[in-house]
């Protein structure tokens, strides 16, 4: 089952490495950068698939 609510969810990259687990909402999900994303930078879900969150850097413009 795909979780659309995590669409738009950001959180923060513990590692330089381009895929890893987060925690979201008490279960665990594998992800993966789609990009160039370094240890600390804030990443937004864009992509959800059976095997992985597809996640990018989040854009710090606003959205109007």
């Amino acid at each position: 089952m795909l979780d659309d609510r995590l669409l738009g969810r950001t959180f923060i990259n513990p590692s330089s490495i381009a895929t890893g687990v987060v925690e979201l909402f008490g279960v665990y999900y594998h992800y993966q950068i789609e990009g160039d994303a370094g240890a600390g930078d804030l990443l937004e879900i864009i992509r959800i698939t059976p095997l992985a969150l597809i996640v990018r850097v989040a854009d710090r413009r606003l959205d109007y």
